[in-house]
């Protein structure tokens, strides 16, 4: 059981072998999982699957009273193998098992539960041993009887599983492309900075994401350019550039092919969370 209560979230991409259940108590910005970006606000909650990427991006708020917004969320890790090893014997729980199947694509839980998963973490981190694997089981069965909750990501992302190695090396990989992505990054330069030659670097990122290293750029540059049309503080041609892209009908051709609508379309759509 984790609290994290200062000014900031991790802000790191990352991934890890546990399941992750969050629930975000104040503060507000992106989430970036997988290749996709959403809002968050205070009152949401997400589940997380293994070797999912994902990080909290706090929004940056020109307000006099920006210091007082704060990034406080309770978050549960628990082993994936360890739990399902134990549902094995319990017949009843064929719910929960599919919930951990589809928390592998990543959920955002439906409003319903968000509203009553605060007050169960904060009784959690309380609990000893035996009764936070109880009060776990309770908290997983509510939300598996549950529906309505919105899959992040698609299945490409599912069962990926990764060695120490590899997983160290994603890690990197993730956050130079999340520092670098609004900077030219040739492929040449990326399997250099990484002691690799191209081809391999392109079966190594392939075989751990079902994607291209070129395919992957573009998703993780749309949905910064997604974030900065969120904000409603740019123009078309500043967000082009700042995302990453060097000519305006190259953007809009692979947002489009993307999100499935202009940029133009897309702030349309999103015009109420802006106002």
């Amino acid at each position: 059981m984790e609290e994290h209560d200062d000014a900031h979230f991790y802000d790191a991409v990352h991934f890890h072998e546990e399941y992750q259940l969050t629930h975000i108590v104040d503060g507000r910005g992106t989430l970036v999982v997988g290749q996709n970006s959403y809002p968050f606000r205070p009152g949401d909650s997400y589940l997380f699957g293994r070797n999912l990427p994902h990080v909290f991006k706090k929004e940056v708020e020109s307000r006099a009273d920006t210091k007082k917004v704060r990034a406080h969320h309770f978050s549960i890790f628990f082993s994936g193998d360890a739990l399902v090893a134990f549902l094995n014997q319990v017949p009843e729980s064929s719910s929960i098992h599919e919930l951990l199947r589809c928390a592998d694509c990543g959920l955002k839980l439906n409003k319903r539960q968000s509203s009553k998963l605060l007050s169960k973490m904060k009784r959690f981190q309380h609990l000893d041993d035996f009764d936070k694997l109880l009060g776990l089981l309770y908290m997983l069965e509510a939300i598996s009887k549950s529906t309505n909750h919105t899959a992040l990501t698609t299945s490409e992302f599912k069962n990926l599983h990764f060695d120490e190695y590899g997983t160290q090396k994603m890690t990197e990989i993730f956050n130079f492309i999340e520092s670098n992505h609004s900077k030219k990054i040739s492929l040449a330069n990326i399997a250099n900075r990484f002691n690799m030659n191209p081809s391999s670097f392109c079966r190594f990122f392939k075989s751990r994401t079902q994607k291209t290293f070129s395919q992957f750029l573009i998703e993780i540059r749309v949905a910064r350019a997604c974030e900065l049309i969120r904000e409603g503080a740019h123009n078309a041609t500043e967000t082009c550039f700042e995302s990453g892209f060097t000519n305006l009908s190259n953007f809009h051709r692979q947002f489009k092919n993307v999100i499935g609508m202009t940029p133009t379309q897309y702030k349309n759509s999103v015009s109420t969370f802006l106002a």
